[in-house]
């Protein structure tokens, strides 16, 4: 595992989401951003994310927020 990855319950915290990252995931697992699916991640595995995916992630939950 490397350092520059980060797991769906760190960026959910990062995100003041859900602790345990369920938002995250289903988002990793069906992405309705237009970005395609999301690469490298082997089903029961805990998903790392590369900085590229993590940013993605972001962006997308922040959009949600501006409406807020």
């Amino acid at each position: 595992m490397d350092e520059s990855t980060i797991t769906p319950v760190e960026l959910s915290r990062e995100l003041g989401m859900d602790r345990k990252g369920k938002q995250i995931r289903g988002f990793l697992r069906n992405p309705a951003d237009g970005g395609g699916p999301f690469e490298g991640h082997e089903i029961g595995t805990e998903w790392h994310l590369t900085p590229e995916q993590a940013d993605r992630i972001r962006k997308h939950f922040a959009r949600g927020r501006a409406g807020e």
